[in-house]
């Protein structure tokens, strides 16, 4: 039986990362204390201007719609907040990656029980997280390899990858390379003309934390990079706003393209500790719509979990249970049955 395991920050909480309630806090008090000068400027202008303690998703919401509304003002005082709340905005994103790279220092036991004893050959995982933890398990239980294990290419030689890791907002070992890490005036375009290449690559610190010691592929060497992140706001947006226009949505396609076959194809859906929220539409679109209703449907979200069983359900799936009601109960009940 092949199955499709869709992980939220329910799943990962245990090793540290943070939940969406939790996130806009933590994460300013990290940027404040950082030995990053920018960071620290910028965690002071949102603190100045949304608070202390915003909730993520309406802090990002907030800023992305007044840059948007100010795109087309010529009004110094427009341009200069539209400018600000832009190196807000990239500086979330900066510190995202940096801040979720401590904290995977952490032991991931219950990851480590998944990636063991649970996932099996031919099984697709749907991340709406961030970190890099899973795949480090994944790699180690001899189910992923990078070269072609998220779903676009990264090696130069292709590994056989038995399970395939889809990040649906991206992943903090992913970075997005202006002109292709051109420096000195000259520059690089894809074959589509984008400014940011066909897909992210990775810097060679992360491929340590994977542990890969002489890959050949796609790394980051020189140049503008910034983190390839799906930023937390209420409406998200899957491409990037460059003087070129709007970029990188053929990639984010081609990644929900590939989790739209892997929920039509498989047996088994298992929901770990995502909340999916009416919200996140496109996430609702994939997990509600395209499956087939005879496809059985596991929900293990703690709190949440008996209003996803009630949406499946409303949505006509036939089979819809919860065994456990959190990540790390259900994964130890898996792998003792």
């Amino acid at each position: 039986m092949t199955t499709t395991y869709v992980f939220g920050a329910g799943a990962s909480c245990d090793i540290g990362y943070p939940l969406a309630s939790e996130m806009g806090t933590a994460l300013l008090n990290y940027m404040l204390k950082s030995q990053s000068p920018n960071l620290r400027i910028r965690a002071e202008y949102l603190v100045d201007t949304f608070g202390e303690s915003p909730n993520i998703e309406d802090l990002i919401t907030q800023m992305q719609t007044t840059i948007s509304a100010l795109k087309g003002s010529h009004r110094s005082e427009d341009i200069v907040q539209r400018q600000r709340l832009g190196n807000g905005l990239g500086a979330l994103r900066d510190a995202l990656g940096s801040w979720f790279r401590e904290i995977r220092t952490a032991s991931s036991p219950n990851y480590a029980a998944f990636a063991q004893e649970v996932v099996q050959s031919g099984d697709t995982v749907i991340t709406f997280n961030y970190d890099d933890s899973l795949e480090r398990e994944l790699r180690r239980a001899g189910k992923w390899d990078i070269s072609q294990g998220y779903g676009f290419p990264l090696g130069i030689i292709e590994y056989p990858s038995t399970v395939r890791m889809l990040k649906l907002h991206g992943s903090i070992n992913w970075l997005v390379s202006v002109f292709g890490g051109a420096v000195g005036g000259s520059f690089f375009t894809s074959p589509r003309g984008s400014s940011l290449g066909d897909h992210p690559v990775i810097h060679e610190a992360d491929l340590k934390f994977l542990e890969y010691e002489d890959f050949q592929g796609h790394t980051y060497r020189s140049g503008g990079a910034f983190p390839c992140l799906i930023l937390p706001g209420r409406t998200k947006e899957f491409f990037y706003d460059t003087s070129f226009g709007n970029e990188y949505g053929q990639f984010w396609d081609h990644l929900w393209s590939q989790a739209s076959d892997a929920v039509k194809r498989c047996q088994k859906i298992v929901i770990c500790g995502y909340s999916l929220l009416p919200v996140d539409q496109r996430a609702c679109e994939l997990l509600l719509k395209r499956p087939r209703k005879e496809t059985r449907v596991e929900v293990v979200c703690g709190g949440q979990t008996e209003r996803i069983i009630d949406d499946f359900r409303n949505a006509g799936f036939n089979s819809v249970t919860s065994i456990q009601r959190y990540f790390k109960e259900w994964v130890r009940a898996d792998k003792d049955a």
